[in-house]
């Protein structure tokens, strides 16, 4: 299972305009009980981020109901805060998150052309979530 991997290994330190894979914990927003799931957290401008192509999933409707989250890597732990980030700001970390990643099939989540315009993604944020990740 890839949480268990992600939890037994050593984090890969994310570098600038990269993403790592992190397990995010955080409370389920009807139950409290705490969920896990894996996640790609990119660096960019200094600043950490996750991006969903679909903001209906459970993990970005419990981080928008509980802000306060826990990052996980081998045996680290790091408290932040999910922050919603609105419109331009928004199109400018999901086109950083697509050039950050590799696998087809995450790009492909998106929906959207290979190399999109600011604009292009700007029209498909409604239907996605990104979260500035806050100390």
């Amino acid at each position: 299972m890839m949480i268990d991997r992600l939890l037994a290994e050593p984090p890969r330190p994310i570098a600038e305009g990269e993403c790592a894979l992190r397990v995010l914990e955080v409370p389920g927003r009807r139950t409290g009980e705490r969920r896990r799931v894996p996640v790609g957290v990119l660096r960019h401008q200094g600043e950490d981020y996750l991006v969903c192509p679909d903001r209906t999933r459970d993990w970005p409707r419990n981080l928008a109901g509980h802000p306060r989250c826990t990052l996980l890597a081998g045996r680290s732990a790091e408290e932040r805060s999910g922050v919603p980030v609105p419109g331009a700001g928004a199109a400018e970390v999901v086109a950083a998150y697509l050039k950050a990643v590799d696998a087809p099939w995450v790009k492909a989540a998106f929906g959207l052309g290979e190399e999109p315009a600011l604009a292009e993604i700007e029209q498909a944020l409604p239907r996605m979530a990104v979260f500035h990740l806050r100390p």
